[in-house]
């Protein structure tokens, strides 16, 4: 079997046909369509996929791989380019799952595993939560550990990285509604201007990092929006601020949230008042001894290069199966200066070096015991 050819194969018809969270139709038409043809059962969880290889062993090993676009308009000028508008794989979830599809062919054709592996394609990891919905739905239920791979555009080419112990940040989105009082920007005395108090309440909030948390600690809190009013003479009631907290533990999350939470007071000592809502994305990622070590035994009996990651202030869902189950998150290097493939995740010029797609699926099958 050509893995080379046939992941590329699979990224790039997903990468043509780029579907947002919970919306991944005709993604998962193409997932099972083909566990179809290989003969392997599955489940259907929404948009979702869980698929279940048995080689009647004692020990199960779950591989996730997530499936979801971005809204983005791609900008590049390939032969796979997007071919919906507004809508592009600018993350790499596109070769995530044609990675574990074209690792489930092989264990089918080439080399049965030693162990039970367990497949899930999981729906909107973009901010849905997708994971929540597939461990809720039992995906990591009697599985020993459970190992997925993002690939990366830091690292270089075909090399793997990780770390044990906190690997990407948690995440909670911040919006706060500054309430205040409308009327005609010509007699303010009678208003109370929540673009005013909002402004404010930006600048304290970039004041929580540096002033307020241990220096020691990694911590983000960054202001990503400011919405208020529509013309030049009318005081608006209302201004909405957008953010993101981005902490590696619980007791740094508790300091900057309750930082967060002042600006109530700030806001009622100018006139106004303050809504704040707190979602929290997702907890941190945080690998196993045990599953980091598995993993990086299994990178170097392959012959792959590794090198241990810092620390990402990015998050990743992944994080919900790891607080269920052992297991690790890798990163995969897709970074390459000669095939250009140097923009960013989430930029309109993403893409990925496909030749590092087959080390992916090696990697899937060596964890597996099937190469």
């Amino acid at each position: 079997m050509d893995i080379s050819g046939k992941v590329i194969e699979h990224r790039r018809w997903l990468h043509k046909n780029p579907e947002l969270g919970f919306e991944e139709f005709k993604t998962s038409e193409y997932i099972r369509r083909h566990l179809d043809d290989f003969g392997i059962p599955y489940r259907k969880v929404g948009t979702g996929t869980i698929a279940d290889l048995n080689v009647g062993s004692n020990q199960t090993i779950a591989l996730r791989a997530d499936m979801d676009a971005l809204p983005i308009t791609e900008i590049n000028d390939k032969p796979y380019k997007s071919q919906i508008e507004g809508k592009m794989h600018a993350c790499g979830h596109d070769a995530h799952t044609a990675m574990l599809l074209t690792a489930a062919e092989y264990m089918v054709k080439e080399k049965r595993p030693s162990k039970n592996v367990r497949f899930i394609f999981q729906p909107a990891e973009e901010g849905g939560c997708g994971a929540c919905e597939m461990v809720k739905a039992g995906s990591v239920d009697g599985v020993d550990m459970v190992f997925g791979i993002h690939v990366w555009v830091g690292t270089e080419s075909g090399k793997f990285s990780s770390k044990s112990g906190p690997l990407m940040a948690g995440v909670d989105e911040l919006t706060l509604s500054v309430k205040g009082i409308g009327g005609h920007a010509a007699s303010p005395h009678q208003t109370v201007n929540p673009i005013s108090i909002g402004a404010t309440i930006v600048n304290e909030l970039y004041k929580i990092r540096p002033l307020r948390i241990d220096p020691l600690e990694n911590a983000i809190i960054n202001v990503t929006a400011f919405n208020s009013g529509n013309t030049f003479n009318v005081v608006p009631t209302e201004a909405k601020i957008f953010g993101t907290i981005r902490t590696f533990s619980d007791a740094t999350r508790k300091d900057v949230i309750s930082n967060v939470e002042s600006m109530k007071d700030l806001a009622r000592s100018l006139g106004g008042d303050v809504d704040l809502d707190l979602k929290r994305i997702a907890p941190p990622v945080v690998n196993s001894k045990e599953g980091f070590d598995e993993a990086v035994k299994v990178i170097k009996n392959l012959g792959f290069e590794f090198e241990e990651a810092f620390p990402t202030m990015g998050s990743e869902d992944f994080a919900y199966y790891l607080q269920k189950v052992k297991g690790a998150f890798l990163f995969l290097g897709i970074h390459s200066e000669s095939k250009h493939v140097v923009a960013p995740h989430h930029s309109p010029y993403f893409d990925v070096d496909e030749e590092a797609l087959q080390s992916g699926v090696k990697f899937f099958l060596g964890i597996t015991g099937s190469i």
